[in-house]
């Protein structure tokens, strides 16, 4: 193992992971993604990952990636680095031992704090969040928390960014669908900060990029990691597995096939920009079967955060996982 991977088990108080279960996930993680491979979609992505020296079948979308690749990616992302916000007394490190906090999102529905009604949300829903959310000093970074329910779908991002960035002085992290609305998107970002080289100087937003477990990556989040790593900007790559449903029903096979999609995303950023910040994501809990839903409150929801947080510090990067 490189000089990144380390065990920090003794330092912190909540391991639901021992230090051989980490190795061992690792390990196995390696395994998979250099003999199995992760089903990748977008020429343009999959000639990245062929010239960077993966095993792809170009008919399939299928890659396999060779374990030197992955260990080097992975040590190429930077352990700490700061969310900059666009009133820089808002801007957070992290990394480390340094915990932020996010808000949770995205709600449909809304109890109308003047009738009382529970209504769809709105753009102005959004707004008014957005400002609330800002002026609470417990809270790091904002995301969409409420849609914009009321304005036309195709842009629907583009509508929720501009009620956010008129609300807003912290960073801005925010998940999109569309080749040229991610562009639009920080094209306004850019806008706010003076140019793309400003932006890249100071990124006042975050970007996500969310795998299909099982061991998918569509070509929608291919797209949005290489142009934000072309654009030097924080990505988030969550992966939102359901153990049970869309991976295994063991904690520890649901993190190795969480893991790999997210190493998957991670070295597609990296090839095309070494260093550039990563946020290793998770929401990953489980499958209700009673109701076919994903319970955010259920245990499994926090044992999966603490075990991928483990992990994060094992590799080096900073994690992003969802609150219970």
């Amino acid at each position: 193992m490189g000089k990144k991977f380390i065990h920090e088990t003794d330092i912190y108080g909540y391991c639901i992971l021992r230090n051989d279960d980490i190795d061992a996930i690792h390990e196995a993680t390696l395994d998979l993604l250099s003999d199995y491979g992760l089903q990748i979609h977008g020429n343009e992505a999959l000639e990245i990952y062929s010239a960077a020296g993966c095993d792809v079948d170009m008919k399939k979308d299928r890659v396999r990636f060779p374990r030197n690749l992955v260990n080097d990616c992975i040590e190429s992302c930077p352990p700490e680095f700061t969310l900059c916000g666009r009133d820089p007394k808002n801007d957070t490190l992290i990394g480390g031992k340094n915990v932020a906090f996010k808000n949770f999102g995205t709600g449909t529905l809304i109890r109308d704090p003047y009738t009382g009604e529970v209504r769809d949300t709105t753009k102005e829903d959004l707004g008014n969040v957005a400002r609330f959310i800002d002026g609470m000093e417990s809270v790091d970074v904002f995301s969409i928390a409420v849609a914009a329910g009321d304005v036309n779908q195709h842009v629907k991002s583009l509508h929720e960014a501009e009620a956010v960035f008129n609300n807003l002085t912290k960073n801005f992290a925010h998940d999109l669908e569309g080749k040229k609305n991610t562009q639009r998107f920080v094209d306004m970002a850019a806008a706010i900060m003076g140019g793309h080289d400003k932006l890249r100087e100071r990124p006042i937003i975050t970007m996500g990029a969310c795998p299909n477990s099982p061991l998918e990556i569509n070509e929608n989040e291919t797209d949005i990691i290489m142009l934000s790593a072309r654009q030097g900007l924080p990505i988030d790559i969550l992966s939102m597995g359901l153990c049970g449903a869309t991976t295994p029903a063991t904690l520890a096979g649901t993190l190795v096939t969480t893991n790999a999609e997210i190493l998957g995303g991670i070295v597609l950023a990296q090839i095309i920009n070494p260093g550039n910040p990563i946020l290793y994501g998770s929401s990953t809990t489980i499958m209700d079967m009673k109701t076919i839903t994903s319970p955010v409150g259920a245990p499994e929801h926090a044992m999966c955060g603490a075990a991928v947080g483990q992990i994060g510090h094992y590799y080096g990067i900073p994690t992003n996982v969802g609150g219970t």
